[in-house]
């Protein structure tokens, strides 16, 4: 085997095993002081430039972040304003036929600027977990 064609098997394999993606795959699970898990919602992270990834809140808590598509991760090298949205339960209708929606978490929680939350996508990090509080 000539040179060349081990050095482009070699690099083969290097981008395999390391993976080539321009994203960074990040999770998470949203839970209350006590430990019970924020079920509905979705976690947003918005870049400097101001685009936006998100994640939606399954049942147990967990979410898996996505930016142009689901759960495709987040472009590495920035730095992210974390924020929950639409974290709600729905109690009945009113008389026009509208659910009533009941706010799971403190306001505080679905504003980038007073969530306190912020993400460093530095390729390193991989998980971010999120404590909240109940809505007041």
């Amino acid at each position: 085997m000539n040179r060349f064609v081990c050095v482009i098997l070699l690099f083969m394999i290097l981008v395999m095993i390391t993976g080539c993606g321009k994203n960074l795959k990040v999770s998470g699970t949203v839970t209350f002081a006590d430990g019970s898990p924020l079920t509905a919602g979705l976690v947003c992270f918005i870049a400097e430039d101001g685009s936006t990834g998100r994640g939606e809140i399954n049942s147990d808590g967990t979410y898996i972040m996505g930016f142009e598509s689901k759960k495709d991760g987040i472009p590495k090298g920035g730095t992210y304003k974390v924020l929950i949205i639409n974290a709600v339960k729905e109690e009945g209708h009113d008389k026009t036929g509208m659910p009533i929606e009941v706010p799971l978490i403190n306001a505080k929680h679905s504003n980038a600027a007073t969530s306190g939350l912020t993400f460093i996508a530095d390729g390193k990090s991989r998980t971010f977990d999120i404590t909240v509080e109940p809505a007041k």
